[in-house]
């Protein structure tokens, strides 16, 4: 749940990906729908990819949009590859125990965690090998291109400070009772019903949290830092009008019962060095993305797409 989104998305940083790209199908992976650059997409891959997209996402996703975001990884993994920059197994490894440490989960508990789902993790996998090695590639070379400078510093934080309504920074934890998305209206009942009691106990950030960490299937979110300007109005609300060191309250997501632990929340200072780092590192992320999207179109252009049994490019 990324909280620049309301009470939804980090990462939780997916579809058979590019990490097998070279083995050839399995008969039990289904048919082939598009090959890229000789390297194909079967009817296996895009709805696992579609479940990966809603599970991280936390919104629907069309089978149009995974196929498109399936062929956008082939893509991008065949140009990492061609530089020789692809993420290795180890890197691959180390990235997915992060993942699942971040969830307050050790790595087999997150696989049980991504089947229950109906994704197998080698899907997930597979996927963070793409993002990994496109993220090599981009680095490489444009990672220098980019310099932000006083003046577009001190314009990003006069623009979050316009207005009458002040500058607020949030310190939130995520927690989350993990609940599968198919699981029975019963067992929900049950577990909104202890996220319920737990937030009606709650009152402090460091020993709450660490008896959160004691539930069973329950996990605690690495501590997050955000200012007002980077919430949605209603999230923003929700926050306001939960006091420090309680729990917002509990809602329902594709991973389970989540709310979000306020910490702290306080006027921010524009000449906080801090604020100013943030706000550094978000221009530099727009535009390392806006050159990734560029990077992306125009490499994809020139691939090779084929298209099989009826499938179609995504409009």
């Amino acid at each position: 749940m990324d909280l620049s989104r309301p009470l939804m998305t980090v990462a939780a940083a997916l579809g058979l990906m590019v990490m097998t790209a070279a083995a050839p199908v399995r008969a039990q992976e289904g048919s082939v729908a598009v090959v890229v650059n000789g390297v194909p997409i079967t009817s296996f891959d895009i709805p696992q990819r579609q479940r990966l997209l809603q599970l991280r996402e936390g919104r629907p996703f069309t089978a149009a949009q995974a196929l498109d975001d399936l062929i956008n990884d082939r893509v991008k993994f065949a140009e990492a590859r061609r530089f020789r920059v692809e993420a290795n197994e180890a890197q691959v490894n180390a990235a997915y125990a992060q993942v699942a440490s971040r969830s307050g989960i050790d790595v087999r508990a997150f696989d049980q965690v991504l089947r229950s789902q109906g994704i197998e993790p080698r899907v997930y996998r597979g996927k963070i090998r793409a993002d990994l090695s496109w993220s090599n590639i981009v680095g490489a070379r444009f990672g220098r291109t980019i310099f932000v400078t006083d003046t577009q510093l001190a314009n990003a934080i006069s623009r979050r400070s316009t207005g009458n309504a002040q500058l607020m920074e949030y310190n939130l934890r995520q927690v989350i009772l993990l609940v599968p998305q198919t699981a029975a209206p019963a067992v929900v009942a049950r577990r909104m019903g202890e996220a319920n009691a737990l937030r009606g106990r709650f009152s402090n950030c460091v020993a709450d949290i660490d008896q959160v960490r004691t539930m069973s299937d329950a996990a605690v979110r690495d501590p997050i830092r955000r200012t007002s300007t980077d919430l949605s109005p209603a999230f923003r609300t929700i926050l306001d009008q939960t006091a420090i060191g309680k729990l917002t309250p509990p809602s329902r997501t594709p991973q389970g019962i989540e709310m979000v632990a306020v910490c702290s929340k306080q006027p921010a200072s524009s000449d906080d060095t801090a604020t100013r780092n943030q706000v550094r590192e978000e221009i530099t992320t727009a535009e390392m993305r806006r050159i990734s999207n560029d990077y992306l179109a125009r490499i994809r252009r020139t691939a090779v797409i084929e298209y099989k049994n009826g499938h179609r490019p995504l409009n």
